[in-house]
C-alpha cells in the first residue's frame, strides 16, 4: 500500500512492446522495484503537481508490513525512502473488543517499526483486523455490537502508548449489508476520538464502492484492493491486477476507480492497490481472456515467483498494462498462465494515480519483494 511521493521515470525509458511479444526486464525485478519507487519520491513528497489541471494532491505510498513473510522482512530492511506510511498488520480484534497484540507481533516489533519509520519521516499506522484465516470472521461485528466504545478505547490506548500515527482498518470478510452499519458506527467514533492529528484509513474490496461512497467522510484515505482480480469466478482467465480491462465483465484498476469516484469517494482520498504477489493458474489456460476450463489458481509471492520462473521472459499485455508468463505443455493438462506485476506495470499504475489526482497507492505486502541474499535486497 502506497504513498504518492514519486516522480515517475519517463515511460520511454522502457521498451514499448505490444501484443504477445516478450519484454526483457532490465535487471532483476527484486533489485529494481523499491529502488524505482525511491527514485520517484522527491517530486510528490509534499504536494504532487497532478497533470490535467487537477488539484494538487499530497499522495500516500502506503505499505503493509507483516512479521510473517517468508522470509520475514526486518523493519531495518524496509526501503523507507519508498513509502510515506507503513501499516503494522495487524492488532487482531477479539469478539469482546480486546486486542491480540502478540499474534502479529505488535507488542514485540511495533516499537522498532515505529522508531525506524519516525527516524525517516514516515508515519506508522496500527492496522486493525480479525484472524479470518483461522475462521474468526465475525470478531469485528461482535466487538462493535457488544461494546463499540470498549473496542475504540482499546485501540486508542495502543495508538497513544506506542506512538502510532493513526489507524488502518481491514475488515475482511466484509459484507456491506450485514457489516456496513457496524463499520459506519465504528468509523464515526474512531474518527472522532483520533482527532485532527491522527489519520484513519481503510482497505476496501473493489465491489463495495457504494458503501465506501457513503462513509468516505470519516477517512483520510480509502485503499481499494485492486488485486486478486483473477480466479475461476471471472468470466475468463484474467490478470491479478490489470490497469485496464476490455469490458466490465472483469475488474481492473481503472474500472474500480471509476466506480468508487462515481459513488462519491473523492479522487484525492482514493488509493489503488499494488500487489507484491501474483497467481499461478494451472490447467487449460496459457494467457488472459481464455475459457477457464479445468484450471486452478494459487497465490504466490513475488519472491517465490522469481525463484521458480523466468520472469524476464514475460509477455506484455499492452491493453491491460501488465506482464504475464505463458507456459504451454502440448498434450498435457499442466499448462500455466502466470499473472504478476513487475517494475514496468507498477510504474504504469503510479503514473495513472498521479494523472488522475488520486490519493496514492497501497502495497500488499512489503516482504513479497524482499531478497535477503541480494544487494540491494
Amino acid at each position: 500500500m502506497h504513498r504518492g511521493l514519486y516522480r515517475l521515470l519517463p515511460l520511454n525509458n522502457f521498451p514499448v512492446l505490444t501484443g504477445r511479444r516478450k519484454w526483457l526486464v532490465p535487471g532483476i525485478f527484486s533489485l529494481v522495484l523499491l529502488s524505482l519507487f525511491s527514485s520517484l519520491i522527491p517530486s510528490v513528497a509534499t504536494k504532487g503537481n497532478v497533470s490535467g489541471g487537477k488539484a494538487m494532491v499530497s499522495q500516500w505510498s502506503l505499505g503493509y508490513w507483516t512479521p510473517r513473510g517468508n522470509p520475514a522482512l526486518p523493519p531495518t530492511k524496509i526501503d523507507w525512502e519508498a513509502v510515506t506510511h507503513v501499516v503494522h498488520a495487524w492488532a487482531l480484534v477479539r469478539p469482546d473488543g480486546t486486542l491480540d497484540l502478540t499474534a502479529q507481533r505488535v507488542s514485540s516489533d511495533g516499537p522498532a517499526l515505529i522508531s525506524a519509520g519516525h527516524a525517516r519521516g514516515v508515519k506508522v499506522l496500527l492496522g486493525i483486523g480479525q484472524p479470518y484465516w483461522l475462521g474468526q470472521t465475525t470478531n469485528l461485528q461482535s466487538a462493535v455490537k457488544l461494546g463499540k466504545s470498549i473496542l475504540v478505547n482499546n485501540i486508542l490506548d495502543v495508538v497513544n502508548s506506542y506512538g502510532f500515527d493513526g489507524v488502518d482498518l481491514d475488515w475482511e470478510p466484509f459484507n456491506a449489508t450485514i457489516n456496513g452499519p457496524a463499520m459506519q458506527a465504528f468509523a464515526a467514533e474512531l474518527r472522532s476520538r483520533l482527532g485532527a492529528t491522527k489519520t484513519l484509513s481503510a482497505a476496501a474490496i473493489v465491489s463495495d464502492y457504494t458503501f465506501w461512497g457513503s462513509v468516505q467522510n470519516y477517512f483520510d484515505r480509502i485503499g481499494v484492493m485492486t488485486y486478486d482480480l483473477t480466479g475461476s469466478w471471472t468470466r475468463y482467465s484474467w490478470h491479478n491486477a490489470a490497469l485496464y480491462s476490455p469490458d466490465e465483465r472483469v475488474w481492473s484498476v481503472d474500472l474500480a476507480v471509476r466506480r468508487f469516484t462515481a459513488a462519491g469517494v473523492p479522487a484525492g482520498k482514493l488509493s489503488i492497490g499494488i500487489p507484491f504477489f501474483g497467481y499461478v493458474c494451472t490447467g487449460s489456460v496459457t494467457a488472459p481472456q481464455q475459457p477457464w476450463g479445468a484450471t486452478s489458481c494459487s497465490q504466490m509471492s513475488y519472491q517465490n515467483l522469481a525463484a521458480s520462473y523466468a520472469l524476464a521472459s514475460a509477455m506484455w499485455d499492452d491493453f491491460a498494462k501488465v506482464p504475464y508468463l505463458s507456459i504451454d505443455s502440448p498434450g498435457s493438462t499442466n499448462d500455466k498462465f502466470i499473472t504478476f506485476d513487475n517494475e514496468r506495470s507498477i510504474a504504469e499504475k503510479v503514473n495513472y494515480a498521479k494523472s488522475k489526482g488520486l490519493g496514492g497507492w497501497i502495497i500488499w505486502e512489503l516482504s513479497g519483494d524482499y531478497f535477503p541474499s541480494q544487494n540491494p535486497n
